[in-house]
């Protein structure tokens, strides 16, 4: 018998006592709601992190995003498949010093996370640029995908750090495959770098995330990383769970740690 999304989330929860629901991620072209559309115009800088609109995932909401969702920041837009129109040279500037006027006055403060611009366009010019294959991406609590409808690509764990442990070693429990830490924003992190791991791995490695560009660790809370796996070899993961380690005392005892 298939298991259901409400079992593997149930089954999470319980053995991870995870605080925030397993989060699927997928494409589509018609949405279970309306996209996000923010209305207000505002500046590069000031635009808001897709990261701050997962948070309301984490409640039970459900985020749909799509190709006419302006306002949003402009790299969270790309990694999602949405744009083509990322220019990479501001981006560079923008990781790195900031833009400046012709007499060298700040114009805008970059946000330093690179030295300098030749060294963020070096690392852009090496990422492949996604292209959604479908009109609007959905970040939705797992246990409320109707897989009638939708089929989830990736699932979203946002975990403390003993959480993060146990969901790596159980990702490696049955391969050598290791899980990846991703080197960059929280959104390449949530769906980018994980539908790359889909494309190259058999099985394909998780991807640990939001934890190497502090810039970005503001959205999130200051003990919580993310863990994200493709759909299927989560299911995977939950058929391993009562033979592996998480049945014993010694996984008990840093899974019940305050």
């Amino acid at each position: 018998m298939m298991v259901s999304n409400r079992e593997v989330k149930d089954k999470f929860t319980t053995v991870f006592r995870l605080k925030n629901p397993p989060i699927a991620f997928f494409y589509t072209d018609n949405p279970p709601k309306e996209p996000i559309k923010p209305k207000r115009q505002r500046k590069l800088a000031n635009r808001p992190c897709i990261s701050q609109y997962i948070n309301g995932v984490k409640r039970g909401n459900t985020l749909v995003i799509g190709r006419e969702s302006k306002n949003l920041c402009t790299g969270g837009l790309h990694w999602l498949g949405f744009t083509d129109n990322f220019f990479k040279m501001p981006s560079s500037q923008f990781h790195s010093v900031g833009f400046l006027d012709k007499n060298g006055n700040v114009v805008m403060e970059g946000e330093k996370t690179v030295k300098t611009p030749e060294i963020s366009l070096a690392l852009l010019e090496k990422l492949t640029d996604p292209e959604a294959p479908a009109e609007y991406a959905v970040f939705m609590p797992l246990d409320q995908v109707n897989t009638e409808i939708y089929q989830p690509l990736l699932v979203i764990f946002f975990v403390n750090m003993d959480q993060l442990s146990g969901l790596i070693m159980l990702s490696h429990f049955d391969t050598n495959n290791h899980a990846k830490l991703a080197f960059g924003s929280n959104c390449t992190s949530f769906v980018w770098e994980p539908l790359l791991e889909l494309k190259k791995g058999d099985p394909p490695r998780a991807v640990v995330g939001c934890l190497t560009e502090c810039v970005t660790r503001r959205f999130v809370r200051k003990d919580e990383a993310t863990f994200t796996v493709g759909y299927e070899r989560l299911v995977e993961m939950y058929d391993n769970i009562d033979e592996s380690f998480l049945q014993t005392d010694l996984w008990k005892i840093v899974r019940d740690r305050t």
